[in-house]
Formats: C-alpha cells, sequence, structure tokens
C-alpha cells in the first residue's frame, strides 16, 4: 500500500506542482537558480570550466512542469534570465528524467537516445556542457543539497522500476 501511494505521488506530482511552481514570480525564481548555481559549480566557475557559455545561452526546459530557464556565463559567474533573443542550445526533458540525471541514476546519453533527454540547436556546445556536467562530482555538493536530491532520484528510480512495463514517460 505504502508503494502504491508513493508511485502514485511521484506519477502525479508534476501536475499539482504544475500551477503554483508557475506562480512563482521570476525574479525569486532568478535569485534561487543563481544562488544553487553558484553552490553547485563553485568549483568549475572558479576554474573557469564554463567560460565556453560566455555571450552563449543554454535554455533548460522542464516540459511537464512547463519551466525554463535561459542560463548564460557573464563576468564568471553564472547568470538566470527569463528569455533572450536565441537560445544556443536547449536541453528539454520531464522532471523526472532530469532529476534522475541530476541524481546519477539514468545516463543522459541513454535517456537522449530514448527520446526522454532532448538536446538542439549547437550540438558542440550540448556536448561540451554536457561532458562537463558528467565530470562534476556529486559528493562535492553540501549535503543539504546531495542527500535530498540523492533521496528523491532513488525514490523516483524505484517508482519506475516498480512499474511493469516500464512506460514511456508522457511529458
Amino acid at each position: 500500500m505504502f508503494q502504491q501511494l508513493q508511485r502514485r505521488l511521484v506519477e502525479q506530482a508534476p501536475r499539482l506542482l504544475r500551477r503554483p511552481l508557475k506562480l512563482v514570480p521570476f525574479t525569486l525564481q532568478q535569485s534561487l537558480m543563481e544562488r544553487l548555481l553558484a553552490q553547485v559549480f563553485k568549483e568549475a566557475i572558479l576554474d573557469g570550466d564554463f567560460d565556453f557559455l560566455a555571450g552563449k545561452w543554454l535554455k533548460v526546459e522542464v516540459s511537464d512542469l512547463e519551466l525554463s530557464w535561459f542560463i548564460s556565463a557573464q563576468e564568471g559567474r553564472l547568470v538566470v534570465a527569463p528569455d533572450c533573443e536565441r537560445a544556443d542550445v536547449c536541453f528539454s526533458g520531464c522532471s523526472h528524467d532530469l532529476i534522475l540525471i541530476a541524481g546519477r541514476k539514468e545516463d543522459p546519453d541513454s535517456l537522449f537516445f530514448q527520446r526522454r533527454l532532448k538536446i538542439e540547436g549547437d550540438t558542440e556546445l550540448g556536448l561540451e556542457l554536457k561532458n562537463l556536467l558528467d565530470s562534476l562530482d556529486l559528493e562535492a555538493l553540501p549535503s543539504l543539497m546531495k542527500y535530498p536530491l540523492m533521496d528523491l532520484a532513488t525514490l523516483v528510480e524505484r517508482t519506475r522500476s516498480a512499474q511493469e512495463p516500464v512506460p514511456a514517460p508522457v511529458c
């Protein structure tokens, strides 16, 4: 019974969260995202690993939540914008798949070939960004971020693996 409740909660979460998340003012989203990115990628930013993104824009889209952000590197930091004239590359997927990628429970390449992760635009830039993200150490994250992310990814993974057969997500 508890597993059924977990499964339903994981399945319904995007639908339940979509509207409330859209009501969050962009300035708050921007502030939170920029702080989160600065914290998660602190070492990579200091090492100049994101310099290739200067003057270019990455669009990150969470399709089932109908949310998107534009990210670029400017003056040694990652910045988030609500829109831009043209994104150079776009990464999009549903929330479950993006959580699995972030928690290292799924390989982005396999999701890409299953058409669950979309990478559109400048493929060279997209590949450089994907490789940089793959090289980051999840263990370097602060505990307050790492453990909830890993727990959430494990919950999504368990829920997905409990379903027979495993359906393609509807994003």
